[in-house]
């Protein structure tokens, strides 16, 4: 019998409508689910509880239930245990999230029945050095953003790929993206638009105090270094995925590059990638201009 993981945003699942429908389904098409001991609770169930460790060690495939943010926390999640992951969009764009929240039956038969493909995402590592000794390492599925702290002040970063020096980016900061990373804050930002299986490393300034300024993209063996202008004194940060933050200060040394890691990304749909971007941002940018109108 396949085990599968159910993790939820409950703040994106009032009430717990999908996630009830999800675990119907699941017991329908002749699966186990696994949920953690807090939607358990939420849930009113009794008896066996885990915490979200040990629901990962337990389960063949994760379905997430949430948005972008919720999956990139599960994927953190499952990086030691290499488990396969979907996600059932209950967000607004909801790039990673591959299937809608009025599908969750379909989807759950085609996981049952081995109707699906996985595509390996890449994913950056990133390390911390002050006065050469690690601070701090991550892994991301998006990017790595190195940005200015509270107060409104420039960012000077001296920028070098494979210690051929780039330039020194003053602004607000710089992301180091991902493929997969590409249609999240770096777009935002001006940079290009990815196939999210290219070997790519994407950097990008934010809102850069140059006239020529302009994302650049390395192959995935690349490796980025940024040395934060040592006349900094205030403080900055390095932010993984959106997820967690480490405050950095004048002279770190913030090097990423790509992982020996990677993610499994269940694809239950067909759609091509290029479909999916017309639907996620064009297609909702007309129906939002066609509201206001």
């Amino acid at each position: 019998m396949m085990n599968i993981g159910v993790l939820v945003n409950v703040e994106k699942d009032e009430g717990l409508k999908y996630t009830k429908i999800l675990l119907d389904s699941i017991n329908k098409n002749g699966a186990k689910y696994i949920v953690c001991e807090k939607t358990a609770k939420r849930l009113g169930f009794k008896g066996n509880s885990y915490s979200e460790v040990e629901l990962v060690e337990m389960s063949d495939i994760i379905v997430c239930l949430g948005g972008d943010g919720s999956f990139l926390k599960a994927a953190r999640m499952i990086l030691e245990k290499d488990v396969p992951i979907v996600g059932i969009n209950l967000g607004n764009l909801g790039f990673l999230a591959d299937v809608d929240k009025n599908e969750i039956d379909i989807a759950v038969k085609k996981l049952v029945n081995n109707d699906y493909s996985i595509e390996k995402r890449m994913l950056l590592e990133t390390e911390i050095i002050r006065n050469n000794n690690v601070i701090a390492k991550d892994t991301a599925l998006n990017d790595v953003v190195v940005s200015r702290g509270a107060l409104s002040r420039i960012l000077h970063l001296r920028t070098y790929v494979d210690d051929n020096f780039m330039d020194m980016f003053p602004g607000d900061g710089l992301i180091i993206s991902t493929p997969t990373g590409s249609t999240a804050y770096t777009l935002s930002a001006g940079g290009p638009i990815v196939q999210p299986d290219a070997g790519l490393i994407i950097i990008t300034p934010i809102c850069p105090h140059l006239l020529y300024s302009r994302s650049y993209i390395a192959t995935k063996d690349k490796v980025v270094k940024i040395i934060v202008d040592e006349d900094c004194d205030h403080n900055a940060m390095v932010t993984v995925d959106g997820q967690v933050g480490y405050e950095i200060r004048g002279g770190d040394l913030i090097i990423t590059k790509e992982s020996t890691k990677s993610i499994k990304m269940i694809k239950i749909n067909k759609r091509h990638f290029l479909e999916v971007l017309r639907r996620k941002i064009y297609d909702r940018g007309e129906k939002m201009r066609r509201n206001e109108v």
